[in-house]
Parts: C-alpha cells; structure tokens; sequence
C-alpha cells in the first residue's frame, strides 16, 4: 500500500509563471506548476507542509497520514481582495486621462478619490510583501478533491 500527499494548485493569474517550492518537513521536495498537481510518497507519520515563492511562504500545515491513505491539500494565493484592489486602482488611474481626454472639469474631490482607493491598495500589497509574506501562500486539507 502506498501512502501519498497530493498537492492541487489553484489555477492563478497573479502567479502563473512561478511554480510553487514544495517543503515537507524542512526539505525541498519538488515543485508545483499553475494549476497542477503532485503527489509525494512519504513514510505513514505526522508531517509539516509549507509551499514557497520567493521570499513568500505559506504557514505550515501540519499533516498526519496512515498507512495506505492518501491526503489532498489544495494550495494557493492568500491574497484574496488582490483582484478587487486591482481593478479599482485602474479604474481610478484611467479615469483621470479620460476625464482630460474629454475636457471635462476635473472635480476637486477627485485627487482625495484617487488616494482613497490607491493607498489602501499600497498597503494591502506591501502588507503581503513584508510583515504578511508568510501568508502570502495558503495551504488547506482539501476534503472535496478533484480526484475523487
């Protein structure tokens, strides 16, 4: 019987092109690809998942697997209001030359608006760039897998 980890990346934009470092306790095990999948065999016992992206990590997920199971974990981005920030940043920064394109008065509150929505995103960025690295990545036990 064999004992396995499957490893299931959500499939992203933000983080397509790096693949994902696989750590089971401490050791780099492998790598996982945009919207793949791996399995790692491993020794029935308890074990501690982390997946790395360059100076990002997750917190570890501490796993017990029995002899002949086979354990899912889903892994993806921790930054969820990512794509909400983003298209409201663009918004406001296309609005400004639209507004000038079509040589309408520029109201005054416009520059307070602007920094309304960009700050907040400035800060939720660097937040997962800094003090918040360790959760940029998120690792969960995925009873519903796709391979059931």
């Amino acid at each position: 019987m064999t004992t396995k980890i499957i490893l299931n990346r959500e499939n992203e934009w933000r983080n397509r092109a790096r693949g994902f470092k696989v750590w089971i306790d401490g050791k780099e095990v492998g790598t996982i690809a945009n919207g793949g999948s791996e399995a790692y065999l491993v020794e029935p016992g308890t074990y501690k998942l982390q997946c790395k992206i360059d100076w990002c990590s997750s917190p570890g997920l501490e796993l017990t697997v029995k002899e002949g199971e086979t354990r899912f974990v889903q892994v993806g981005s921790g930054m969820k209001y990512y794509s909400l920030f983003t298209v409201l940043m663009v918004l406001v920064l296309l609005s400004g030359p639209v507004i000038k394109y079509l040589k309408l008065k520029v109201p005054e509150e416009f520059t307070y608006l602007q920094m309304v929505v960009l700050v907040p995103f400035l800060l939720y960025y660097l937040y997962y760039l800094s003090i918040g690295r360790s959760r940029y990545l998120l690792l969960k036990e995925d009873s519903a897998n796709v391979f059931r």
